[in-house]
């Protein structure tokens, strides 16, 4: 552009506050952690829930080695003439589906009563791996959510960009 062209802003164009951008910033990552350690682990916990309460042992073939790492493969397997698909990461607890590929068998194991359930590996119990992790992302996500709430909460997490309460001694 060159130092005679015009630049159209809108009017009623509101700047966003350093408050508001904060609170913004603070719900999305509170929704992100939530998503990842709140909603996946309690779906964790259900699936190994049912795999521990009625387990039953099948055949997978695998469809696709899946970039997300933790040793992850995408498989189908048939219970009742039906197929399903899951997603898990390889069997380590068993070397001959340690290494298994694309197109491979693997062992599967699937819940009776809900058998689009399964798991590449049998779970050990339904409590989640990790828990202490799980736990510390449930406190940030406490104060994230604090922060989006009210950024001059005493509890609210500090960024060094807000100023003072708008009313005066928050």
């Amino acid at each position: 552009m060159g130092s005679h062209d015009l630049v159209l802003v809108p009017e009623n164009l509101v700047p966003l506050s350093s408050s508001t951008v904060e609170r913004a910033f603070a719900l999305i990552i509170a929704l992100l952690l939530g998503h990842f350690f709140v909603v996946v682990q309690a779906q964790v916990v259900w699936t190994n829930y049912w795999l521990t309460k009625d387990p039953q042992q099948g055949e997978a073939i695998v469809t696709k080695v899946l970039w997300t790492g933790h040793n992850a493969v995408a498989y189908h397997y048939w219970v009742n003439q039906k197929e399903y698909a899951g997603e898990d990461g390889r069997n380590w607890q068993d070397p001959r589906y340690a290494k298994v590929g694309v197109g491979e068998k693997s062992v599967v194991y699937f819940s009776v009563s809900h058998p689009w359930l399964s798991r590449l590996t049998l779970p050990r119990s339904a409590m989640v791996e990790g828990l202490p992790v799980i736990l510390l992302a449930w406190c940030f996500i406490v104060l994230f959510l604090i922060t989006a709430i009210n950024p001059y909460s005493k509890w609210a997490l500090k960024t060094g960009v807000r100023q003072a309460h708008p009313q005066g001694n928050g």
